[in-house]
């Protein structure tokens, strides 16, 4: 189970495609879009990942495509779409593959 800590959430969500929120995905993104929408103040970024494997324009589109499925599932949750920033996508080197695939969600003010 998610624990939501309204003031600093960070929530790692692996993704194998764009827009594939699995099960426990969509219930962390359920979970955390109440303290979104609790807080006036609050806003959230995200930023979706990929590794350098292949094609680096369809890759930017991948991890772009991941955070704007988290960006619509959040909203479908109920959070205020323009209190929520989609960051450039990041790529990573080398680890596990869940680590590039996902999409990070942070708390900001």
């Amino acid at each position: 189970e998610l624990e939501v800590n309204p003031r600093s959430i960070a929530v790692l969500l692996a993704l194998a495609c764009a827009g594939c929120l699995s099960k426990p995905d969509v219930v962390a993104v359920r979970t955390f879009a109440p303290a979104l929408t609790a807080d006036a103040g609050r806003k959230v970024s995200l930023t979706g990942y990929t590794d350098k494997t292949g094609n680096a324009d369809a890759n930017e589109k991948l991890a772009r495509d991941r955070a704007v499925g988290v960006r619509d599932a959040l909203k479908a949750a109920g959070a205020d779409e323009a209190r929520v920033e989609l960051r450039k996508p990041e790529f990573v080197i080398g680890g596990a593959e869940a680590e590039s695939r996902r999409v990070d969600i942070i708390a900001v003010r």
